[in-house]
């Protein structure tokens, strides 16, 4: 990959945050970015972060939680 191109740029900068969002246990990261990060190399049109709520609360706590 081309390290002057936006997608390295965005990986190299979601590399660098995952330690900070590893150590909030509530939140789980998934989809392609994912797969391809940590699974395989598969071409990519964009590189996001997908994460997921794994806390199961009712919407007025997560809401509190949110916050």
């Amino acid at each position: 990959m081309d390290t002057a191109s936006p997608d390295y740029r965005q990986v190299r900068l979601l590399i660098r945050i995952l330690p900070i969002i590893a150590q909030e246990p509530c939140f789980a990261l998934k989809g392609g970015t994912a797969i391809n990060l940590f699974i395989r190399e598969l071409p990519r049109l964009l590189v996001d972060i997908d994460l997921v709520y794994l806390r199961m609360d009712d919407r007025c706590s997560a809401t509190r939680v949110r916050k």
